[in-house]
């Protein structure tokens, strides 16, 4: 098969597929961060629903996150419990920051997760 077959065969693809890879990377994304820095499980739903936002989806809301949740197994595994002021996601670090601001700040500084990332693998490495 040569590239473009491939390429070609992936526009094909349902757009609903790649919301949900997305949705599934973005709260991935958040529960590792939950465990890797022992943070509070409870995240703000605005802070969720922005880092899923930002994977392609602008008009994600409150209740696609609900349904989506409903819909997917995957999802399911990754977040406890949702409520309409935050998601709980299943994990099982102990808490050591209760503090949600540390959430807020890294949604709207892109900057400061890269560098979060980064710090966290080198941390990775040198184990």
């Amino acid at each position: 098969m040569r590239f473009t077959e491939i390429v070609f065969e992936y526009e094909e693809g349902s757009g609903a597929e790649v919301d949900s890879a997305n949705i599934v990377t973005a709260l991935d994304l958040i529960r590792n961060r939950i465990r890797d820095e022992n943070l509070h499980p409870d995240v703000p739903i605005n802070v969720v629903l922005r880092f899923i936002q930002n994977t392609g989806i602008p008009g994600f809301s409150y209740h696609d996150l609900i349904t989506a949740n409903e819909e997917n197994d995957a999802i399911k595994n990754i977040v406890k419990n949702i409520t309409s002021d935050h998601v709980t996601f299943t994990t099982d670090a102990k808490p050591s920051v209760a503090n949600s601001q540390d959430y807020e700040g890294s949604v709207d500084n892109p900057e400061q997760t890269v560098s979060n990332m980064a710090k966290a693998a080198m941390k990775r490495r040198q184990k």
